[in-house]
C-alpha cells in the first residue's frame, strides 16, 4: 500500500518500460507443480518444519530467479515487488529502490482497496509488515528494511507518486545505471547460469544435489559435491543439453548456498 504499483504503472506508461510484478513471477514458478505456493504454504511453519522448507526454498528461487532475468533480458523492465532486488546478482544498470510511504497514505489505501475501517486496516498493514519482514529474512537472511541493500531510497511523506515517478525516470537516465556491453554481458551469464540450475532442480535424478552454476560465454563451471561416475554423467548431460551451453565442466567441492544475491 505505498504506492509502489503507480508507480511501476507510470514508468511503464511514460519511460518506455514494461510493468512486471511478482505475481507474474508466481505464475510461471507455479507451473513446476505448484511450487510458489507450496513454499508460502510451508514458510510459515519453517521454523518447526525447516527440513520441508529447505527442500523447495532453492528450487523455488531458482526459478523465480530464471523468470525474473528472462524479462531483463528484454529491457526496459519495472519491476515491483518486495525481493527483487535480492532475488538477482547486483547487476550495474538494475536500480534497487524502496519506497517508504507515511503510514496515513498506507492506512487510506488500505482502507479503499479492503472495504474496510481504520483498525482491521492497520492490522492488515502490520501482518504484511511482519510478513515481509519474516520472508527475506527465511528466504535471503536479511533485513529487508537496511537502507544499505538499496540505491535509491524515497521517501513519499512530501514528495507525489508522479513526482517520485519522474525522480526514478530521471535516476534511470544517468551514467551510473545505463546499459553496457560488460552488464548486458553479465545479464546473459547469470541467466545462462540460471538456466543449468533450473534444469537440474526440475529434474529428479538431480534435484536432490545441490549444485551452484558459473557461466561465461556459454562456457558453464558446476560447483557441487563430489559424486559418482554415473550421476557426475547424469549432471553433465542435462547441463550440456540447455540451449546456449558450450562446455560444461564440474569442480567437486564446497557448493555456496543459493540464495542472498550479493
Amino acid at each position: 500500500m505505498s504506492g509502489a504499483a503507480m508507480i511501476a504503472e507510470c514508468l511503464a506508461q511514460h519511460g518506455g518500460m514494461r510493468c512486471v510484478t511478482r505475481e507474474d513471477l508466481l505464475a510461471a514458478v507455479n507451473s513446476y507443480g505448484g511450487l510458489a505456493t507450496r513454499i508460502a504454504e510451508q514458510i510459515r511453519n519453517a521454523e518447526h518444519a525447516y527440513e520441508q522448507f529447505s527442500n523447495i526454498r532453492r528450487p523455488y528461487l531458482i526459478l523465480m530467479r530464471r523468470a525474473l532475468l528472462e524479462c531483463a533480458r528484454e529491457g526496459g523492465l519495472a519491476y515491483f515487488g518486495y525481493s527483487g532486488h535480492l532475488l538477482v546478482p547486483r547487476i550495474a544498470h538494475f536500480v534497487r529502490i524502496r519506497l517508504i510511504a507515511p503510514i496515513e497514505q498506507r492506512l487510506a489505501r488500505a482502507r479503499r482497496s479492503l472495504g474496510c475501517g481504520e483498525p482491521e486496516a492497520r492490522e492488515y498493514l502490520r501482518n504484511v509488515d511482519a510478513e515481509r519482514a519474516r520472508w527475506a529474512r527465511m528466504m535471503y537472511g536479511v533485513d529487508i528494511r537496511d537502507p544499505a541493500g538499496y540505491d535509491i531510497c524515497i521517501n513519499l511523506e512530501r514528495l507525489s507518486l508522479q513526482g517520485a515517478c519522474e525522480l526514478l525516470a530521471k535516476a534511470r537516465g544517468q551514467t551510473d545505471f545505463q546499459p553496457t556491453p560488460g552488464s548486458l554481458a553479465h545479464v546473459e551469464n547469470e541467466y545462462l547460469a540460471t538456466q543449468v540450475l533450473a534444469a537440474l532442480v526440475t529434474n529428479a535424478e538431480t534435484l536432490p544435489v545441490e549444485i551452484n552454476a558459473v557461466a561465461s560465454e556459454g562456457a558453464v563451471r558446476l560447483i557441487g559435491p563430489y559424486l559418482a561416475r554415473d550421476p557426475m554423467r547424469t549432471v553433465l548431460a542435462i547441463a550440456g543439453a540447455v540451449p546456449g551451453v558450450r562446455e560444461v565442466e564440474y569442480e567437486p567441492g564446497y557448493a555456496p548456498a543459493f540464495g542472498y544475491a550479493s
